[in-house]
């Protein structure tokens, strides 16, 4: 009986020391997504996807460039475009930054996000044009016509609208215009309705 009783004791003591030395050594593991080995590689997809998101979004939005950055000059500054006839026109990919535009016309035209910023426009005819979320700020509007023109969004901060030409009809929703500037813009007296929006003149400036 009693080499029995020793020998039980030895093997359960050698099996339990080599379950120990197994767990000793654990086998490596590769570290889980998200930690610091990941991120070299997470950084680049975000920049690419970012990159792509861009593209496409300038892609989808023509105007979107030029709304985001205003060139400093255009070919109207360079060579005069004075009195030339735009009228009826898609210009929704062209800009006249600083531009001398004196007379044109623009009668019908799509100018929809088009940058005008800085431009001489003097005596320039906008009749019935699409001018919404243009930029016509610092432009002279001496003369300017904007007779049922929509306006809505337009941005005109700067412009010179002290002897501004007929805006019966035109839309001047969510403009923001200077107190003195809107004043005298509604002494005018403005009548009548944007035949592409419906809104009166004279409540889009919120004339009394």
């Amino acid at each position: 009986m009693s080499p029995l009783c020793v020998a039980a004791p030895v093997r359960v003591f050698a099996c339990t020391n080599r379950d120990s030395r197994s767990a000793a050594k654990p086998k490596p593991t590769a570290p889980p997504p998200g930690q610091i080995s990941d991120i070299p590689r997470r950084a680049v997809s975000v920049a690419l996807a970012t990159c792509v998101s861009l593209v496409l979004v300038t892609s989808a939005s023509p105007s979107l460039p030029f709304a985001l950055a205003i060139p400093q000059t255009s070919e109207c500054a360079t060579n005069s475009c004075d009195d030339k006839d735009y009228s009826g026109l898609d210009l929704t990919k062209e800009y006249y930054t600083k531009g001398s535009v004196k007379r044109a016309k623009f009668v019908g035209s799509n100018l929809a996000g088009v940058t005008l910023f800085g431009a001489d426009l003097t005596d320039a005819d906008f009749t019935g044009a699409d001018l919404t979320n243009a930029n016509i700020g610092q432009c002279n509007l001496s003369g300017t016509i904007f007779t049922n023109a929509n306006l809505s969004g337009a941005i005109v901060s700067g412009a010179n609208m002290d002897t501004v030409g007929n805006i019966d009809g035109s839309d001047w929703t969510d403009v923001i215009v200077r107190k003195d500037v809107n004043d005298s813009l509604c002494a005018k007296k403005p009548v009548g309705e944007n035949p592409v929006t419906g809104n009166p003149t004279a409540l889009s400036l919120f004339c009394d």
